[in-house]
């Protein structure tokens, strides 16, 4: 029923191309960029944008009458690319080798407020989920850590410590000068975890221009060291090397994008990891491009 109404929705598209002569009507695939942190293969990720795009008609009908091109997809995500870092996605971008950027709702709030005064980039539309996307930390089974970080970050969730960081570090207006980078404290003879993070989520995970890691993630992990007494050392990543770096024992933990419990048809974890409850979640995706002028 679902695809019989997206069919409907598009040959309704179709028709105010053919009838709507110079209202700028334009509706086809759009070639898009997005980050690997959802570890996703590529049929998954083409079923959760056909949902994404089901549950947004309205959005997308908006965008069509717009001097900007509707972007829809079927169940094909050839015309997606995957980038390891924001900065490759925006040079792919910038050159025109991509039309649009997929950022999850508070990077690109973050983007844009930064860029605010180049009147370069445009946010297009928000695309709501099938279901809550979420942050938690992602462990081998088996690790001895699991269990320490998961009770710790859900006793933040209970007792407001969570939202008084969030609002901190990762509020909509927060600011690149505020993030500054965050002191660990340091517990002698205590074993030491360690952390993989990426940058490509500011202001959640983010890295200054000195590798100095900042942000979110970076005070999240500094309450879970003070709380459990721990040295944390932060290992720097690329975001589609988290799995591997699990899986050879490089790092203890990384951070981790996925879905929703209820959402089971648009999860891709890997079998042997486990995640900790969720510390973080939006309702949306932004999707970015450049000012057509």
């Amino acid at each position: 029923m679902k695809k019989f109404l997206v069919a409907i929705f598009m040959l309704t598209l179709f028709a105010g191309v053919c009838f709507a002569e110079g209202t700028g009507f334009v509706t086809r695939l759009v070639r898009e960029g997005t980050l690997a942190y959802s570890n996703m293969a590529p049929e998954k990720n083409g079923n959760l944008r056909y949902d994404v795009f089901s549950n947004n008609v309205w959005n997308f009908y908006k965008l069509a009458n717009s001097k900007y091109p509707a972007m829809y997809f079927d169940e094909d995500s050839d015309v997606v690319s995957f980038f390891d870092s924001i900065s490759e996605m925006l040079m792919a971008l910038n050159s025109g080798r991509i039309e649009r950027i997929e950022f999850p709702k508070p990077v690109g709030e973050y983007f844009l407020n930064q860029n605010k005064n180049s009147d370069e980039y445009v946010a297009l539309y928000y695309a709501e989920g099938v279901n809550d996307y979420c942050l938690s930390m992602g462990f081998t089974k088996g690790n001895k850590w699991f269990e320490s970080f998961n009770g710790t970050i859900k006793a933040m969730n209970e007792d407001g410590t969570m939202l008084l960081l969030k609002a901190k570090y990762a509020g909509k207006n927060v600011k690149q000068d505020e993030l500054k980078p965050i002191k660990f404290e340091n517990f002698p003879d205590a074993e030491t975890v360690k952390i993989a993070i990426t940058g490509d989520m500011p202001p959640i995970d983010y890295i200054d221009a000195e590798g100095t890691a900042a942000g979110f993630n970076t005070a999240i992990l500094a309450e879970i060291s003070r709380r459990l007494k721990i040295n944390i050392e932060l290992v720097s990543i690329t975001t589609g090397s988290r799995a591997a770096a699990l899986s050879s024992g490089r790092v203890d933990g990384v951070f981790w994008f996925w879905y929703n419990k209820s959402a089971t048809k648009h999860r891709d974890i890997p079998e042997n990891v486990v995640l900790t409850e969720p510390y973080y979640s939006w309702d949306a995706f932004m999707y970015l491009g450049k000012k057509i002028k």
